[in-house]
């Protein structure tokens, strides 16, 4: 297993960013409680407040969604799929990302 570590007197200096890039995965419509119609307010609201919290951390997100799926039931046996296609096609720039992290609100992911 690779070790991934951040050198705190890098960190701390005014120069050093580490840069997150988050992925969302969800569905567009408002049939259920997770889908990205009602998440997406919270999900930026936080985004703001992590960057005037730590403002050497340069954080973006990425919501995924494909308007074919309607309902979680729908969405999950091709969500492994939907996120692969995302995150491959996009590969060197999450490669100039130090972390890629995943969040899903949908049930079975």
């Amino acid at each position: 297993m690779e070790e991934f570590r951040i050198n705190v007197s890098d960190y701390e200096t005014p120069s050093a960013v580490v840069h997150i890039g988050i992925i969302t995965l969800g569905l567009l419509y408002a049939a259920e409680m997770g889908s990205l119609y009602y998440i997406t307010p919270a999900y930026n609201s936080a985004l703001d407040d992590i960057k005037q919290t730590y403002p050497r951390l340069r954080v973006s997100q990425h919501f995924v969604a494909d308007p074919a799926f309607r309902l979680c039931g729908d969405l999950m046996p091709d969500s492994d799929n939907l996120l692969a296609r995302f995150y491959y096609g996009r590969e060197p720039k999450w490669r100039r990302a130090n972390f890629a992290v995943f969040l899903s609100n949908e049930a079975g992911t």
